[in-house]
């Protein structure tokens, strides 16, 4: 059985990894952060300036494609992480300057949740739908390739196959990729595992379409994911409580009437959504206007015979909407306090994994409609979960 990948603590001593206080290239080697299988990753600063970057040290049978490498540097998709400069150490071994890589690798991590697994690879997706466009392969996709930081993703290594390789070697690779995320650990013998109850059927299946060669590209594989996604709900706590029939017939009555409205009167074009980026305090304002009902509206009267029309009812403002960096940032403190408060005995762990999942939502480009149902699920976490 297969052993994930584990930080290694307290690794800042000279007799534990004798590169850690030296200099690379004009960057200072200051800690270990993970050993993967393509090489080991440490935490760096530039000398002159402070810079905080990520230093990834080749195992010494690698040599690595620097013309790859700086070639996926040109492709603007925010899953890529940057590569700022190559070189070789004393030993023969080559390492990479990257970006700062916050967060941990997913092989530090290699167990989520159906729902983050299908996140986690729709972004992957993204990465390797813009590297393919550019005739760019990956190759070597695997655990200690992906960076996980706030529900975002960063892809490094590129250009570190060993072989000639294809996009379809990069898609069957995510999806071995997908599995060992569910199943916390790797594969080795490049076939789908069995099937598994503890697996939803829908993203199984097109987990094995992936690594069986099913789907032909990272676009058509985007498209496949959306309805897989759908199908996995939400956590119980968060779902809204089952209407009652007689509910279900008011709510048919008012979309007729609401139908009949759009008929009769005049078109108006809907109020632009207002997006909110202040205070914490106005944050959280915000977030709990959104999860509150609107103010109902009393019915329109019918004209009578002969009486001129009455003027359209203006609508009500719309309600502002925070910016995903907003949110993301009540998100934070959320969880400062949730650690705050938290007694033994108390359910920390499930009140985490909710909150991480709306992390999840807020990563790449989130939609209107995303930062309106985040903002509405943090206002029913911090009711199911804080204390008054």
């Amino acid at each position: 059985m297969s052993v994930p990948y584990q930080p290694i603590p307290d690794a800042t001593q000279a007799h534990v990894d004798r590169l850690i206080g030296t200099q690379v290239g004009g960057h200072q080697v200051l800690a270990r952060v993970t050993e993967g299988r393509l090489g080991t990753i440490y935490r760096g600063q530039q000398v002159a300036t402070g810079k905080p970057v990520t230093i990834e040290v080749l195992r010494s049978e690698l040599v690595g494609d620097d013309e790859a490498a700086k070639a996926a540097n040109a492709i603007k998709v925010a899953g890529i992480a940057t590569v700022l400069g190559f070189g070789d150490l004393p030993d023969g071994r080559r390492y990479r300057v990257m970006e700062l890589l916050e967060g941990e690798s997913l092989g530090q991590r290699l167990r989520l949740t159906p729902q983050e697994t299908a996140h986690v690879l729709d972004q992957l997706a993204i990465v390797l739908e813009a590297a393919h466009a550019w005739a760019i392969v990956h190759g070597s996709l695997g655990p200690s390739s992906v960076f996980l930081n706030a529900g975002s993703v960063k892809v490094i290594d590129f250009g570190l196959a060993k072989r000639k390789v294809s996009p379809q070697d990069d898609l069957k690779a995510l999806g071995a990729l997908g599995f060992a995320m569910l199943r916390g650990e790797e594969l080795h013998d490049g076939a789908p595992p069995p099937p598994s109850a503890a697996i939803p059927a829908p993203l199984q299946g097109l987990l094995r379409d992936l690594m069986e060669g099913r789907e032909s590209n990272a676009t058509s594989l985007r498209k496949s994911l959306a309805p897989v996604s759908l199908t996995l709900d939400a956590p119980p706590a968060l779902l809204p409580p089952k209407k009652s029939r007689a509910g279900v017939i008011a709510a048919g009555i008012l979309a007729l009437a609401a139908g009949a409205a759009i008929f009769f009167w005049p078109a108006e074009q809907p109020a632009p959504e207002a997006e909110v980026s202040a205070t914490p305090e106005e944050t959280e304002a915000a977030i709990e206007a959104l999860d509150e009902p609107p103010e109902p509206q009393p019915p329109e009267e019918p004209n009578q015979p002969g009486e001129p029309p009455r003027a359209v009812r203006p609508r009500p403002a719309a309600r502002p909407v925070p910016s995903a960096k907003a949110l993301s940032e009540q998100t934070s403190r959320l969880e400062a306090l949730l650690r705050k408060q938290a007694r033994p005995g108390d359910d920390v762990e499930q009140a985490l994994y909710v909150l991480n999942k709306q992390r999840l939502r807020l990563s790449g480009s989130p939609t209107l409609e995303d930062r309106k149902e985040v903002a509405r699920q943090l206002a029913g976490w911090r009711r199911s979960y804080l204390r008054p």
